[in-house]
């Protein structure tokens, strides 16, 4: 019997109890990470000690969302890490996206490393760290990565009656709809008379010819929808209101509409019953020619943001004369207008959809051409049999040479024979 089958259970008995994890906080994870190692639950004593570099551990947990650009930093720092490895992926975000389940720019964990345990929770527990700690241990022991509890069915028809909604919930694979309805000015039954009499007081009598729709979206907050060509007449007439300064300028691209909603969110700083009070000033322009008047002349505070939104969107806002420059971003930047939804996401080489370097995996396909090596190796030999045969060749002129030499010499004897 080899030494080996005596060694391999103390080899695993090191291994669990010598984790070494580093941690990639990119979220609030973070913090539950390290109330996992402080006094009260020290999860020191299962034998795991957080370390500073990637190369002197073999456990990573990865805490929180992990963007396309935060998944360079992910795998840089797993290719690193001393083998065997294992990785925990730690809340809801690292899982499956989280809240930002349905977002563009998140990306499983489990796309770009491979995951040996879940810590599911928004954040999760430090209990539910030190149980996948646990799973990852008990891993190295039997070899397979098994839950100490088993969670119970529960059907929730049979709990609660289903209600209708405009969308679906969230089942994985993402993105639910490629058109979503963008919920721009929509109106919310809430308590808050004094909203309703500012509507009906003050804004339906000065934008009564400015303004399509008024209407209280939620407490403290008003959107007033308008014309492109009528926006500068309900910005006038809103500042003779009170509402004094811009606070944000807001672009949203709905591609599947063919239109950008351009909306000044507004408050007031002089009047005191209007400081708490947001009104959302909105408007929708042509994509395919995106030009809307400025309201720098009206709320100088809008400048900067209008600034922004061409630089992002292309959005051109008629009057402020920054348009045509870049303001952020670098005049020599190859994207232009980025946050438009139709500019393509660039997806690297570092996002592994189905295998790991490292990991047992099926032989690759290129193996086939290799017993076919030996059979060209006896072929290699033929152009040195070639290349011997003008040998002979090249021996010839040599032996002409000498000869040539030869005379050369009985002419020089026979010059000094003469002289």
């Amino acid at each position: 019997m080899s030494l080996d089958k005596y060694l391999e259970p103390y080899k695993k008995w090191g291994t669990k109890y010598s984790l070494w994890p580093v941690h990639l906080v990119t979220a609030c994870c973070g913090v539950e990470m390290a109330h996992t190692w402080n006094p009260t639950y020290d999860a020191e004593r299962l034998g795991s000690l957080p370390w500073h570099s990637p190369r002197q551990t073999n456990l990573i947990l990865v805490e929180g969302t992990i963007s396309f650009k935060m998944a360079r930093v992910l795998r840089y720092i797993w290719e690193q890490m001393s083998d065997p490895k294992y990785v925990i992926a730690m809340g809801s975000c690292a899982a499956e996206g989280g809240v930002f389940w349905n977002s563009y720019h998140a990306v499983p964990v489990n796309k770009i490393v491979p995951v040996d345990a879940y810590a599911i929770g928004c954040p999760p527990t430090p209990e539910a760290v030190i149980q996948m700690i646990r799973i990852v241990q008990r891993k190295i022991e039997t070899g397979e990565a098994k839950a100490n509890v088993k969670p119970k069915t529960i059907d929730l028809t049979k709990i609660f009656t289903p209600t209708p909604t405009k969308q679906p919930a969230p089942n994985p694979p993402h993105r639910i709809t490629p058109n979503p309805h963008i919920p721009v000015c929509q109106e919310k039954k809430v308590e808050w008379p004094f909203g309703y009499e500012l509507i009906t007081n003050q804004l339906m009598p000065a934008l009564r010819e400015s303004a399509k729709k008024i209407v209280v979206t939620d407490v403290n907050r008003i959107c007033v929808n308008t014309e492109p060509n009528k926006l500068r007449d309900a910005a006038l007439s809103l500042s003779k209101l009170g509402f004094d300064h811009v606070k944000s300028v807001n672009v949203i691209d709905a591609p599947h509409e063919n239109k950008f909603y351009v909306e000044y969110w507004i408050s007031s700083y002089s009047k005191k019953e209007l400081m708490p009070v947001l009104v959302s000033l909105t408007t929708e322009i042509p994509r395919d020619n995106p030009r809307v008047l400025s309201l720098i002349d009206v709320w100088p505070s809008a400048d900067y943001m209008e600034r922004e939104m061409y630089d992002f969107f292309g959005v051109w806002f008629e009057g402020n004369p920054w348009m045509g420059k870049n303001f952020l971003l670098d005049p020599d930047t190859p994207v232009k207008f980025p946050l438009r939804k139709d500019v393509p996401i660039v997806r690297e080489f570092y996002i592994i959809d189905r295998e790991f370097p490292g990991l047992p995996m099926a032989p690759p396909q290129p193996k086939p051409a290799a017993p076919q090596k030996p059979v060209q190796a006896p072929a290699q030999p033929k152009p040195t049999q070639q290349a011997s045969q003008p040998k002979p060749a090249e021996i010839t002129p040599p032996q002409v040479k000498p000869a040539q030499e030869k005379s050369g010499e009985d002419k020089r004897e026979m010059d000094d024979s003469t002289g």
